[in-house]
């Protein structure tokens, strides 16, 4: 029996199903979980930790590199570099390639048999108006899934795979509409589902409209870093010229942003990023504020102190503040963080998924009424000012938040047996 892959690489987390041409089944990556961080460790000692593992190996102060988020350097100019992982230059391709790897290995073990035919799924645009970049991510997406020993590689849209995903629970049709709001981008679909449609090979007529924009997750755990948790360590502040003494100039922003962004946080921790601290700190107005800046950098606790803000993140979905302390990092302040200050700071970007949503309405030529169900995916889609969102442009409509983390990567499965089945 022939057997296909379905893989959701996403930028904060990834899943893979397989399937036999009619069923598909998540596979447990990690531990029995079947979602699993985008994440690598690489050990000073040699070696890689993949996801939690890799994870918890750094946060337990193992010597290495841990890199996060790298679906979203995708068609940037920082694919094209290498960086020092074990101790060797490795391209971002390469390292790429090892998380995938790793994918597929564990998929095969769990289905007991090699794997050749795969459907990867991506967003609908990797980059908002850039064709090219958007080209060369897909590109570079193929190009490593052939070199890793897929034999064929097909694509789909992550919000189409959704719908294909919870398809399968519904009793009658539905004039739907899929939100998926992963760590990286944000896409949405209008699709006509139900069960007797699910059997079709060929589900062009029914996909009536996709649209996505480069918003997620990590978007906002850089604002929410940067409005509330980086003033600490001295963005903001101030120091003196050194010609002018006289002359106050405001700290520069690029290490306080690369230290938001989880594929860049190791940028700001290189000798040169420390010793550029080292510099400012000799003219700093608030110098116990640098003073914290440099231990993070020095003791390369960018990730961990990322990780206290996406969890205080996921915690301001329930409530309305979370007072952080920062002493387990050897930091001596708090944070208070605040539900609506977070929401008015990342304001412009609710507004650009809902411009997007509307969008892709228009292109659907539907209107909010005509639409059936919504069905919610992607963690950030638990933000409350998303589902607010939805409530106020489709009152009374039913809403399925099924298996956020899991549903494109069976949608993906389900499609992979359908294309490949076809082609035998």
């Amino acid at each position: 029996m022939s057997i296909y892959l379905g893989i959701d690489f996403g930028t904060s987390n990834s899943t893979s199903a397989v399937s036999n041409g009619k069923e598909a089944t998540l596979v447990p990556l990690e531990s029995g979980k079947t979602n699993m961080p985008s994440a690598l460790f690489f050990a000073d000692t040699g070696g890689v930790l993949f996801g939690r593992e890799g994870i918890q190996a750094y946060t337990e102060g193992e010597d290495g590199r841990l890199m996060r988020g790298l679906k979203s350097i995708l068609g940037t100019a920082l694919m094209e570099e290498k960086t020092l992982v074990n101790r060797t230059l490795r391209s971002f391709e390469e390292i790429l390639a090892i998380y995938l790897q790793n994918l597929k290995r564990k998929s095969e073990e769990f289905a007991g048999s090699v794997i050749e035919n795969v459907v990867m799924g991506r967003p609908v645009h990797f980059h908002d108006h850039n064709r090219n970049a958007d080209t060369s991510s897909r590109d570079m997406l193929e190009k490593i899934a052939l070199g890793i020993g897929f034999r064929n590689v097909r694509f789909q849209f992550e919000p189409i795979a959704a719908a294909f995903a919870h398809e399968r629970g519904l009793q009658g049709e539905k004039l739907s509409l899929v939100v998926d709001l992963g760590g990286g981008t944000s896409d949405f679909t209008v699709i006509r589902l139900s069960p007797h449609r699910s059997l079709l090979d060929d589900r062009s007529s029914d996909i009536l409209a996709t649209s996505g924009t480069r918003v997620g997750g990590t978007n906002f755990d850089k604002r929410l870093s940067m409005a509330s948790f980086m003033p600490s360590l001295g963005l903001g502040s101030q120091f003196r010229s050194d010609f002018d003494q006289n002359k106050l100039l405001d700290m520069p922003l690029k290490t306080y942003s690369e230290l938001s962004e989880w594929p860049l946080v190791n940028f700001a921790q290189t000798d040169k990023a420390i010793r550029e601290t080292r510099s400012l700190l000799r003219n700093a107005l608030e110098p116990q504020k640098l003073e914290r800046l440099l231990h993070v950098q020095k003791e390369k606790l960018g990730h961990r102190f990322l990780q206290v803000v996406e969890e205080t993140k996921i915690r301001l979905t329930e409530f309305a503040e979370a007072s952080v302390s920062m002493t387990e990092l050897g930091l001596d302040f708090e944070v208070s963080a605040r539900k609506a200050e977070f929401e008015n700071s990342i304001g412009d970007y609710i507004r650009k998924i809902s411009l997007t949503l509307d969008e892709c309405l228009l292109k659907a030529k539907v209107k909010p009424q005509d639409i059936d169900l919504v069905i919610l995916t992607g963690g950030s889609s638990e933000l409350p000012v998303i589902n607010q969102l939805v409530g106020q442009k489709f009152p009374g409509v039913d809403v399925s938040k099924n298996d956020k983390f899991g549903s494109v990567g069976l949608g993906l499965a389900y499609s992979a047996g359908h294309v490949f089945r076809q082609q035998r």
